[in-house]
């Protein structure tokens, strides 16, 4: 008041200014003990939807998680049935509720978050070593990180060819990665899709056109191992024979075995790689008589695809009177069963599946929390080494006898 009687002195003009900054700097403060006492104001739908969401939380409503009826609801808090109405459509709005027109209102159970802790291992269920020595392998690692390992059989059904191949809709929940054994043609688009959804790890061999992690066996230099033993022993004329022509493990095997006689020869014979699909008769023992034939100098050896091939190439010759190896020698691919090759004298490449389950798991276990991107764009390949094992099936003569 002492700054409006010294202006109304001054001049009538600076006095009504005065009284102007005056009436805003009590308005101003009025509006600011408003603004700190001011309390938003609610609908009583909103208070009801409020303390609705209060008892639901506290478990009060055990009748199978039925609300009670609008009309008892009315009663409770004391309203007119459309402002239960708006009460429970608030409900609804925010995924506490469903509705039914004729049974009533129900509360929504909430979705657990389920923990991704299992890794799913598609691959053959065929009681084979090497699949046995592959889970022991993928189990040890992730059960050291808390992760359980679930083996899926992709045998194709009865009547079909080809694997079955996980559906990229329907994968368990808690699934936190794939370890796949593919088979070779298989289905590379729903690989694709289940590589976006979720990491995966082709082992023993990859696919073509599918950007996948992968674990698998230096298989060049398996078969150029098995092809220079050979040499060494004095075998001028060395068959390559397979069962699973389409195989990329096999073709590598093979591509092994053409770089050895290359280097050694410098050329290959095309008329001893034997390539079959399956060995089916009567064409698997035309091909191995018509081999036979040619052998006239008994420097014949056999380098086959995989263990079980030379075990029906062993059968045949015996039972066609030819000696091993002062006849033929054979050598064969996995040492899957040592104690039955001993037995059978049978020289092989040692892979070491245990190792290729370890491998598989960790690199799971580095992508399940990677960027997607990051895991199409940068796949991991992994060769791991194999070993040969010399048994007396590919000794030459002079040193078998």
């Amino acid at each position: 008041m002492l700054i409006i009687i010294y202006r109304f002195h001054t001049s009538k003009y600076t006095f009504t200014f005065s009284i102007l900054i005056l009436c805003f700097r009590l308005n101003l403060v009025y509006f600011m003990y408003q603004s700190m006492t001011y309390k938003k104001r609610t609908f009583q739908y909103e208070d009801i939807a409020r303390d609705l969401r209060r008892r639901i939380g506290a478990g009060e409503f055990q009748n199978r998680g039925r609300l009670p009826s609008e009309r008892d609801l009315c009663s409770l808090y004391e309203v007119q049935r459309n402002t239960i109405r708006q009460a429970l459509a608030n409900l609804e709005k925010d995924g506490y509720i469903w509705t039914d027109a004729k049974r009533g209102s129900f509360i929504k159970p909430h979705e657990r978050q389920i923990e991704k802790t299992t890794f799913l291992a598609y691959i053959h269920g065929d009681p084979n070593p090497a699949l046995t020595h592959l889970m022991e392998g993928l189990v040890e690692v992730a059960n050291k990180a808390k992760f359980n390992v679930r083996r899926i059989n992709t045998d194709p059904p009865v009547g079909a060819v080809v694997d079955r191949l996980p559906d990229d809709e329907h994968l368990p929940a808690n699934a936190a990665g794939i370890i796949l054994w593919p088979q070779n043609p298989t289905d590379s688009e729903t690989l694709k899709r289940l590589n976006r959804k979720l990491p995966l790890v082709l082992v023993d061999r990859r696919v073509l056109g599918v950007s996948a992690d992968c674990v698998r066996f230096d298989d060049v230099s398996g078969g150029r191992m098995v092809t220079e033993h050979l040499l060494q022993q004095g075998y001028d004329r060395i068959a390559f024979l397979t069962d699973d022509v389409f195989a990329e493990t096999v073709q590598h095997r093979w591509r092994g075995y053409v770089l050895a006689l290359e280097a050694a020869h410098g050329k290959v014979d095309p008329s001893l790689s034997l390539g079959f699909h399956g060995l089916h008769e009567p064409f698997f023992s035309g091909a191995i008589r018509s081999l036979l034939t040619s052998n006239k100098d008994g420097r014949l050896a056999v380098f086959c695809s995989n263990d079980l091939v030379a075990f029906t190439l062993l059968r045949f010759l015996r039972d066609e009177g030819v000696r091993v190896p002062q006849d033929v020698a054979v050598a064969g691919y996995g040492n899957l069963m040592p104690g039955y090759l001993n037995a059978m004298s049978l020289t092989s490449v040692e892979q070491p599946f245990h190792r290729l389950g370890q491998v598989a798991a960790n690199i799971l276990l580095e992508r399940v929390n990677e960027d997607t991107n990051q895991r199409l764009h940068e796949p991991h390949d992994v060769i791991i080494p194999v070993k040969l094992v010399v048994r007396s099936s590919s000794l030459g003569v002079s040193l078998s006898k």
